[in-house]
């Protein structure tokens, strides 16, 4: 829970944050880095550096082992320390809810508050839930990587999401706007509104999906990005009179493609159906699915334009 991580930050010292940050560092090459290796790089008395780890595992922010020899990792507690020490102390965040907006299989989100006093969206990828078969066979980005820690695969889905924030930010498409990144963790605003599978009424159904549908032709045409995981469930209807006037917002982009990528408009026609066949099965029974599809097909391809 994130509230024992913000208790623990009330009490962690700098040299804490030196030997959790070593730990980081030495799962690069270990499956379980050695007192030595964190007493020398931290460059701490070996005494030290024992009661510290002491502590820190009973803060519940390193777990030790010993095999052939005593070694220690990050519980995914103290990667949360690190990611939210680097947010507030370079001025992003100054304080986080202790409960989430949003809880999903690969992430928690939460609502932040800038010094500012700003509301901003906080959320904090948890790539590890799932088995790392099934997280290489859905995501496209790890599929290279032969070995890789639930800590790397977490901040490679968070630097992924934030990158394609970035990319389609200077087009003012109706995605969230990045804040900031720091391992795991991606900044972004704070939209007020409710999730599309949970609406339990739209005025005028046909006008919202031909929105959502001319965004996604946008967003590849020009932004040339593909979700890659669209559904009812990470897109967000907005109230009137709200940010930059958006009526919606599209969210969870850790999966994104490039649109030259050979797998691209496979993935493209899968979001577009998985949008096209719940707005069929909720608001528009008599929505004819391969037409509309067609239709999407031939204007990404220049035609009839």
């Amino acid at each position: 829970m994130i509230t024992r991580v913000l208790r623990a930050l009330k009490v962690l010292t700098p040299e804490d944050f030196r030997i959790l940050a070593v730990i980081e560092r030495g799962m690069i090459m270990h499956l379980f880095v050695p007192v030595e290796l964190i007493s020398a790089y931290a460059e701490i008395p070996m005494k030290k550096t024992l009661k510290i780890l002491r502590r820190l595992n009973e803060l519940g922010l390193v777990q030790r082992q010993k095999i052939s020899y005593t070694g220690y990792i990050l519980t995914s507690w103290g990667y949360d320390c690190l990611a939210l020490n680097a947010l507030y102390k370079s001025g992003i965040l100054s304080s986080i809810s202790v409960s989430p907006i949003g809880v999903g299989k690969e992430s928690d989100v939460y609502i932040g508050l800038t010094p500012s006093n700003k509301k901003v969206t906080v959320k904090i990828h948890r790539s590890g839930r799932i088995s790392f078969r099934q997280a290489k066979r859905k995501r496209l980005y790890l599929s290279d990587k032969r070995h890789i820690s639930w800590l790397y695969r977490s901040r490679l889905s968070a630097k992924n999401e934030f990158t394609a924030l970035k990319i389609l930010h200077p087009f003012s498409f109706s995605v969230p706007i990045p804040v900031s990144w720091n391992r795991h963790i991606v900044v972004t605003e704070y939209y007020e509104g409710i999730e599309l599978f949970s609406t339990p009424h739209l005025e005028n159904p046909r006008e919202t999906l031909k929105k959502i549908i001319e965004e996604l032709i946008n967003i590849y045409k020009k932004g040339k990005i593909v979700h890659g995981d669209l559904s009812e469930y990470n897109i967000i209807l907005l109230g009137k009179n709200t940010i930059e006037d958006k009526e919606f917002i599209i969210f969870d982009w850790p999966q994104w493609l490039h649109s030259s990528h050979p797998l691209a408009k496979e993935y493209f026609v899968r979001d577009l159906t998985n949008v096209l066949k719940f707005f069929k099965r909720k608001y528009i029974p008599t929505l004819e699915i391969e037409h509309e599809m067609k239709n999407v097909l031939d204007m990404i391809n220049n035609k009839g334009e």
